[in-house]
């Protein structure tokens, strides 16, 4: 099993988008449980009055306690356990973040969005020296525009030593559609990056590799 967290520490790089991006995309390949920590309950309410696919169970669970619970029970016996998260220091990220296999850090190309991309990682470095174990985070740029500014963010990432993935989404029309119609993409250059974001992720070992035929 593996707990995938994604998180920040800033509202609005696109945490509930790519969460629906992943669970759209592993629905059909592993025993998936999917879980919303974010009071606005936008992934819950999007996995079960919009989405169109294959089924995996969803909790909402804004409490940070029983979250701990609820994450500790699921990933007992679920392949994957993903966990959307709100920003601004919610503590219940924070117990997300601490039971993780693995975090996620969606960001956006400004300054400000750089910067708390590296304070949740340099958070979640902290979680898991507390912890005594190892909890690797890597840095996913979202709604990426192909501008000079996009090439200047991922500079200051690497200037900074931020573990990043080479996969990103663009800020494209199919995702903020697919947040309506329930569906992902199928075709065209969303369907290409959420491809390769898939491939990366397994290549880390976040994600199952194998189909099952039981879910």
């Amino acid at each position: 099993m593996t707990v995938l967290t994604v998180a920040s520490s800033k509202g609005g790089p696109g945490k509930t988008t790519l969460c629906q991006v992943l669970a759209g995309s592993l629905a059909g390949q592993c025993k998936l449980v999917v879980l919303d920590a974010d009071p606005t309950q936008a992934l819950s309410r999007w996995a079960t009055s919009t989405y169109e696919g294959p089924t995996f169970e969803t909790f909402a669970e804004p409490d940070e306690t029983q979250l701990a619970h609820l994450i500790g029970t699921k990933a007992e016996t679920a392949d994957l356990v993903l966990v959307d998260t709100a920003g601004f220091g919610n503590r219940a990220a924070t117990v997300a973040m601490t039971s993780a296999d693995a975090v996620l850090v969606p960001t956006l190309a400004g300054e400000a969005d750089i910067t708390e991309a590296e304070k949740t990682v340099r958070l979640v470095d902290g979680l898991a020296k507390a912890a005594r174990r190892d909890i690797p985070a890597r840095v996913m740029f979202n709604r990426v525009r192909r501008t000079s500014l996009a090439k200047h963010a991922e500079a200051e990432a690497d200037r900074a030593k931020l573990p990043r993935l080479l996969s990103s989404l663009s800020d494209l029309v199919a995702y903020g559609e697919m947040s309506y119609s329930g569906r992902l993409p199928t075709s065209g250059p969303a369907a290409a990056e959420v491809s390769a974001l898939i491939e990366e992720l397994i290549k880390l070992g976040w994600i199952p590799t194998s189909t099952r035929n039981d879910v």
